[in-house]
Order: structure tokens, then sequence, then C-alpha cells
């Protein structure tokens, strides 16, 4: 199999691999995703129909930054991490992609390049459908042009909420932002989206910063942590004393 380089330029096996076509995995992974969710079975059947699977193990890079976006990408089991990384080599995580979640919708409204590293996180099969096939398929059904257009909308909502947290200089009301959006602003337990390690590069943290300042609103009340992926807020008005207004 031919290697490519990565973004150190040292040749690596490729690490994702096309699966033979099944109407019923593509159908299965279509219907998890929101945007497709609204379609009549038929409808779903034609986006199942132009659907092709692929398997990356995990470390395994789904794209890198560079390459031409001409894929959309769902993920049907897994999870993959997208990422920028700095002059210095450090990583900024964007998002974490879990099950029904899909990456390069921009492609089909513009030649876009890829500016981020898709990478999975564990072993990961994304349901993929080309550019062309795609824009096929709005020209067919109305509805999914305006799901997309949602969807777009929920991204760039998501974008401005992150930049407005990373422009927080003190890393405790950061996390406790990000902590008050994921849970609702209620009391309750939520599972982390991500690995700790991956959740402090999206809050522009060191793990050991965050590990402090999970512990620093544990001793003071507000929350408890069970297990390494799961937050119980205890102290919802303490929270958002401590998160930006």
């Amino acid at each position: 199999m031919a290697g490519k380089q990565d973004f150190k330029g040292d040749v690596v096996m490729e690490s994702v691999h096309t699966h033979e076509h099944s109407i019923e995995r593509e159908l299965e992974c279509v219907s998890q995703v929101p945007i497709f969710q609204r379609l009549s079975a038929e409808q779903m059947t034609s986006v199942a129909q132009v659907t092709r699977p692929i398997h990356a193990e995990k470390g395994g890079a789904v794209f890198s930054t560079g390459e031409v976006s001409q894929t959309l990408y769902i993920v049907n089991q897994g999870q993959v991490r997208l990422y920028h990384l700095a002059e210095d080599g450090r990583e900024q995580v964007l998002r974490v992609l879990n099950p029904g979640d899909f990456v390069g919708e921009i492609a089909l409204f513009t030649d876009e390049i890829h500016a981020s590293y898709a990478e999975a996180t564990k072993t990961t099969e994304l349901c993929t459908i080309s550019r062309a096939s795609l824009t096929a398929l709005i020209k067919k059904l109305p509805p999914l042009s305006m799901a997309l257009l949602g969807a777009l909308a929920d991204r760039l909502k998501s974008a401005e909420r992150q930049a407005t947290l990373l422009a927080i200089p003190d890393a405790l009301p950061r996390l406790a932002g990000y902590l008050q959006e994921l849970t609702g602003h209620t009391t309750g337990t939520v599972d982390l989206p991500m690995s700790k390690q991956d959740l402090a590069a999206y809050l522009g943290m060191t793990p050991e910063s965050l590990s402090r300042k999970l512990r620093q609103l544990a001793t003071s009340g507000i929350i408890e942590t069970i297990g390494r992926r799961q937050v119980k807020v205890t102290d919802s008005i303490k929270l958002s004393e401590l998160a930006p207004s």
C-alpha cells in the first residue's frame, strides 16, 4: 500500500481503507445524521446508494491540511478529532466528531483546501459522499439543502462560542463556561464528548492545567468528576458565577 507524508515530512503508511459498499450499512450510517433524518425512506435510500464506507485505525489520518476537500465525511462508528497545529507544534482541537457527526460540507459550496487535520481517536468507520454526488442530491431533494444550511449555521455558532471562550485569559472561567454550555445551564451529569487531553487542547489549556481547574471546581463543591469521561454539576449557580457573562 502506498505511503504518504505526514506534517513532519516522514513517510507513514495509509491507515484509511475503503470497504465494500453495503446499502444496509450505509442506511444505518446516514440515518444517524440530522440533515438526513427528515427525508423519506425512499429519499434516504437515494443518499445511501451514493455513500461509500472507509475504515480508519486509531491514530490514522482521515485527511490532512493542504488536501483538496471534495468529500463529506460522516462518522458511523468511532470518533474523529479535527485539529490545527500552531507554529510551535501545539495542537488546537477544533471539534471532535462522534457517531452521526460530519465534516466537509463547505466543499459543496466552494473549492476548499483542508485547513485542519482529521485523525481517528479509536477504530472508526466513516461514510463518505463525494461532492458531485451530494450536489446532485441537493438538486433532487430540496429539503436537504435547507437542512445543510441549518447545519452550517449551527457550525458557525459553535465556532463563535469556542472563539469567545478562547479569548478569556483565565482558564477557570473558560472551563466553567464550557461546562455551563455542555450541561445547558442546569445541574446534572454529562458525558464529556472528548478525552480530557483533547478537551484541554480545545480550551487552549495544558492537560495539567485542566486537571487542576477540575479539582478546584470539585473542591469548591461545584462539580464532581465521575470516571474519566463524566462530570456532574452539583451547583449550577456557582458555576454560572464563574462563567463569563
